[in-house]
């Protein structure tokens, strides 16, 4: 009955959570962040370094344990309580509690203390950098699908004028105007177009379903994107150079501040290890009693269960010190891993920097070069749509044929598509360059 409760639940949230069938790409994002498996991993190891570090503060406290103990024997033994040797059947028991508070201990608490809590700030930079690689991930499936909405709708656009032509030439065709050549290669132009808006509509299924399965929603769900009026471009949109976006990256990227952090961590791991070669210094405490089953016999009944406890009862308190004198190299191999360790990390941060810079730099040159292809096939655009009004016109006069007319036409949409893919490109890479710079990564 529950189970069954349970599944109506499950299914009552998935139709509220997908009957909204048009998503805006800030709703995939804010889902995104929601349910990602990666996101909600690096969630679990903020989780465990919290753990770490609540453990390592707590070193710091007293402990405090109990112990007990029921003894029945047979045969000659040691009373328990008298101390004497007696040939009988003996019960005994045996309770206490103790504690130890540490007073020094070489710095090790104190260390562990700050590895742990730059283990935390690094884990915390994890999760950011983490939600910023899904963003990413999302933001580029989205702008995908823009793009093949646009060429599908450029297809279609181009299916209905090869459609308007086969009818004019077909009339032409009729009266004698134009031989049937002409209407064969204009309707062979329109199977070829009517093929193209299915690879379109393929490709545009095909990238809902990789927005899909990357926010990890079933592939039968009805799901939908928002199209956003995206202007043109403008080509001189880069103000600052590459230098200057990765200081500023170099400053704010959670993946940079997560290695510092793992480098400082690293630092007091060192602290840790050679806290070992110091002497340490407990203060240890503690109370115990027990009770003997032949106590009664041998000294009177006055020695009954309770009374024996009372009178049983043992205090101490004392100072506990601990002074390493060898212990097989074992401290000095752990400082010299944990040496090790720490340059580790010096190099992983530098190469992290390393690539940081290269990843900047690329992005901003391809930012560039996309800049001059979008700007370069406006132009050719322009061109392009000059020749095929001319060859249309042409054509319509019988002053060319078919199979040019075809050509002509064939290159302005190519050169259509082109300027079509070279916008989203354009746009996506600058959105790149925008996340380096801690820009907002939304239309």
């Amino acid at each position: 009955m529950v189970k069954n409760i349970f599944l109506m639940a499950l299914c009552l949230w998935s139709a509220q959570v997908f009957s909204q069938d048009t998503w805006s790409l800030q709703q995939c994002i804010d889902y995104a962040m929601d349910n990602n498996i990666q996101i909600k991993q690096s969630e679990l190891d903020l989780e465990s370094a919290d753990v770490d570090l609540f453990g390592s503060k707590m070193r710091s406290l007293p402990d405090l344990n109990a112990n007990a103990s029921y003894t029945a024997s047979k045969g000659r033994s040691v009373d328990p309580f008298t101390n004497t040797i007696v040939d009988q059947e003996i019960q005994s028991q045996n309770g206490g509690v103790n504690t130890s508070i540490p007073v020094f201990n070489g710095f090790q608490i104190r260390y562990s203390i700050k590895r742990d809590e730059q283990s935390v700030v690094a884990s915390n930079y994890d999760l950011q950098a983490t939600k910023n690689d899904v963003i990413l991930n999302v933001v580029t499936f989205y702008t995908n699908i823009l793009f093949n909405k646009e060429l599908l709708e450029t297809a279609r656009l181009r299916l209905e004028t090869t459609q308007s032509q086969e009818n004019q030439t077909d009339r032409q065709v009729e009266l004698g105007a134009l031989p049937i050549a002409n209407l064969l290669q204009i309707r062979q132009q329109l199977a070829n177009d009517e093929l193209e808006v299915i690879r379109a509509e393929n490709n545009l299924e095909l990238s809902l379903l990789q927005l899909k399965q990357a926010l990890q929603i079933p592939a039968d769900v009805k799901f939908s994107i928002e199209t956003p009026e995206l202007p043109d471009p403008e080509t001189n949109a880069l103000v600052e150079n590459s230098t200057q976006i990765y200081m500023y990256a170099l400053q704010n990227q959670p993946v940079i501040k997560a290695a510092m952090a793992r480098t400082e961590s690293a630092n007091y791991a060192v602290g840790v290890a050679k806290s070992n070669y110091y002497p340490s210094l407990n203060i240890v405490g503690g109370l115990s009693t027990s009770y003997s089953s032949v106590a009664a016999e041998q000294l009177g009944p006055e020695f009954s269960y309770f009374d024996q406890l009372d009178f049983n009862q043992r205090q101490y308190i004392g100072l506990q010190l601990n002074i390493p004198i060898f212990n097989r190299f074992q401290v000095r191999n752990n400082v010299q891993q944990a040496i090790i360790l720490k340059k580790r990390t010096n190099y992983q941060l530098t190469d992290t920097k390393n690539q940081l810079q290269q990843t900047i730099e690329q992005a901003y040159l391809d930012v560039k070069s996309a800049a001059k292809a979008y700007s370069a096939l406006e132009n050719s655009l322009e061109a392009a749509q000059l020749s095929f009004e001319n060859a249309e016109q042409r054509l319509q006069l019988g002053a060319t044929n078919a199979v040019e007319y075809t050509q002509i036409k064939n290159d302005f949409e190519g050169v259509k598509s082109d300027l079509i893919r070279a916008k989203y490109d354009y746009i996506f890479k600058l959105k790149v360059l925008d996340f380096y710079q801690g820009k907002p990564l939304n239309f």
